[in-house]
């Protein structure tokens, strides 16, 4: 079997009606509620016009069927047991992790932190949105794994200050190019980590053999429909592959696997072997470890 079958498969044998610490209507009733929501307020917005689609209208993120007929689709389907099947087969994320610590930045609803901790590990998730970090920690605690799973609500730069060589994988897919200051970013991951741990990545990227990033900005939106507020974009910082291993070497990591550019997609790991400073010149926040 695939390393894939046997992620959806464990996935799927921890996160079903039947593993509920709560009753299936009330949890079901609690979903169904959630979807196609919109909150501007919640988020504390000055502006929703200027915000994106996605952080004002709940959109579930990947695809999960909670058995017995109660199939929720996410946007971004199976991308969350494609991704760290990926990191297992090509980066060398273990497929056991019990006893680690494991940082996911970016969670949408939780898909990659249930599948992780279902791997094993304690996870601390960080979401951007209010809405769907309270959406993760509803299913931990729906599933009986909130001592495994903890989801924070906030900006990864207010909140990833708060540690310090805690982590023994960080798993940051899809938020690098959506970021202001993405070499800020990944150094606080940097110096969140333990010496050894590894940094697992994934980002919209640019097709290039040279080191550098296109910009789009804000004001740019790919796809979708504004009356429906399912429209993607608001990019930043598109890498190429030369250009994200810069980023991760120049903030501190020693060792790093960058893959190529396949449909504007890029994978990769980095490795801290050993806490480095970093160049204080031009940094955005001095005081950042």
């Amino acid at each position: 079997m695939s390393t894939r079958h046997d992620l959806q498969q464990l996935y799927d044998s921890h996160y079903q009606l039947r593993n509920l610490a709560v009753s299936a209507e009330s949890f079901r009733s609690a979903i169904l509620r959630r979807l196609d929501g919109i909150d501007a307020l919640s988020e504390g917005y000055l502006d929703p016009t200027k915000q994106r689609d996605l952080s004002i209208k709940y959109h579930w993120g990947h695809n999960h069927d909670f058995g017995d007929g109660f199939v929720v689709p996410g946007r971004m389907t199976e991308r969350h047991i494609n991704l760290v099947a990926e990191y297992v087969d090509a980066y060398g994320l273990p497929r056991d992790l019990r006893g680690k610590r494991v940082l996911d930045i970016g969670v949408w609803t939780g898909g990659t932190s249930l599948l992780l901790a279902a791997m094993g590990a304690e996870v601390i998730a960080i979401e951007e949105v209010v809405k769907y970090a309270e959406t993760v920690n509803f299913l931990a605690a729906s599933f009986g794994v909130s001592n495994q799973v903890r989801c924070l609500a906030g900006s990864l730069y207010d909140l990833l200050p708060r540690f310090a060589d805690e982590f023994d994988f960080v798993h940051y897919p899809g938020v690098i190019y959506h970021v202001t200051d993405p070499v800020l970013s990944l150094r606080y991951v940097f110096a969140a980590m333990k010496n050894g741990a590894r940094l697992f990545l994934e980002t919209y990227g640019w097709p290039s053999d040279e080191s550098l990033c296109h910009y789009e900005g804000p004001s740019v939106v790919l796809s979708g429909d504004r009356s429906q507020l399912n429209r993607g974009g608001w990019n930043y910082f598109a890498p190429s592959p030369k250009c994200l291993e810069a980023w991760c070497r120049d903030v501190g990591f020693q060792e790093t696997h960058i893959g190529r550019c396949v449909e504007r997609r890029i994978t990769g790991s980095a490795t801290r072997t050993e806490f480095v400073d970093l160049c204080r010149a031009g940094l955005s926040r001095a005081n950042c470890r």
